[in-house]
């Protein structure tokens, strides 16, 4: 049997389970979170909060990622109904959030489509050929700093404001509730806790943004991830090698609803995120998947990768230049 075809059989839907894993998860965000508010004047008290509370909104992410699948809770059109009311917690529109993210699943290691990934990559090759000021310009682009301090935070609250396709593909509307949802919380926050509970507000903002960001960075830009172009990249190729395993812990499995599990994701998307900590288990049992784990170690390593070598298959430093 193929890994695929073994995958169908952890695809159900528990809507119990579900709601268990909304309702916990937002009374844990809006706790913490008013709590960060009520002591918004005593840092060491509201800071601590404040970082639950952006874990809270990692997760609240997850699954609001798998609304985007509609495979979170039944019926269909509900998924739809809490991915939208998640979205200023998120800070992630839904309709054009999901059109973007689907258009990633489509082309999980396409080198033809490298846009519709989080972060870019070029070939060794492309980046011989640039002229030294655009060299100079990606690797800014690809430095740490810029990866985990600055990068997350503009996308999240900058460009998640009026993301990509977002005219093009005729989610105006959807954008522009998005955006009010986020202002009604702003000027909650500030009726709450003045501009101190503002300032609060955004470090849990930040934080949230940059845990949300490296973590689809670490899963596609380890040293032996799998780019290609079609027809000779397939599907299945492309999903159990183009991602890898976050192999940080239960603890971290749990916070982050199991998305460490991002290859058998990219083959399955339908599988709910409670379900797919268990199928990736029982799949590696039946020895159908060998997936890559990367640990604390080597996720810190991951930012070593910064070309992928077409000839070599496998990503390289600039060294390799």
């Amino acid at each position: 049997m193929s890994t695929f075809r073994m995958s169908l059989a952890y695809r159900e839907v528990d809507s119990a389970k579900a709601i268990f894993h909304l309702i916990t998860t937002l009374a844990a965000y809006f706790g913490c979170g008013l709590s960060a508010l009520f002591y918004a004047h005593n840092l060491w008290v509201a800071l601590p909060f404040a970082a639950v509370t952006s874990v809270m909104a990692v997760r609240l992410y997850m699954l609001q990622h798998d609304c985007m699948h509609r495979c979170f809770i039944k019926p269909k059109w509900l998924n739809d109904v809490i991915g939208v009311a998640l979205s200023p917690f998120t800070l992630t529109p839904f309709y054009v959030g999901r059109y973007n993210h689907m258009q990633h699943h489509g082309h999980v290691g396409d080198l033809d489509h490298r846009d519709t990934f989080e972060i870019n990559v070029l070939t060794l090759e492309e980046y011989r050929a640039l002229p030294w000021r655009k060299r100079m310009a990606y690797r800014a682009y690809r430095h740490p700093l810029t990866l985990l301090i600055v990068g997350p935070f503009v996308v999240y609250a900058i460009f998640n404001r009026f993301p990509k396709n977002t005219r093009a593909q005729g989610f105006v509307a959807d954008v522009f509730v998005h955006n009010a949802l986020i202002l009604l919380m702003g000027i909650g926050v500030f009726l709450l806790a003045g501009s101190a509970g503002l300032w609060i507000w955004g470090f849990s903002v930040y934080l949230a943004a940059s845990c949300g960001a490296i973590i689809p960075y670490v899963e596609h830009n380890f040293e032996t991830v799998q780019w290609g172009r079609r027809p000779e990249l397939t599907h299945e190729n492309a999903a159990l090698y183009g991602s890898a395993v976050l192999d940080f812990g239960d603890v971290f499995h749990f916070l982050t609803a199991n998305i460490g599990y991002h290859d058998l994701h990219h083959l399955n998307p339908t599988i709910p995120s409670y379900r797919l900590k268990t199928c990736h288990e029982a799949l590696e049992a039946e020895g159908l998947l060998h997936s890559t784990k990367i640990g604390w170690r080597e996720a810190l390593q991951c930012f070593q990768w910064k070309l992928w070598d077409e000839d070599a298959g496998r990503m390289v430093s600039f060294a390799a230049v």
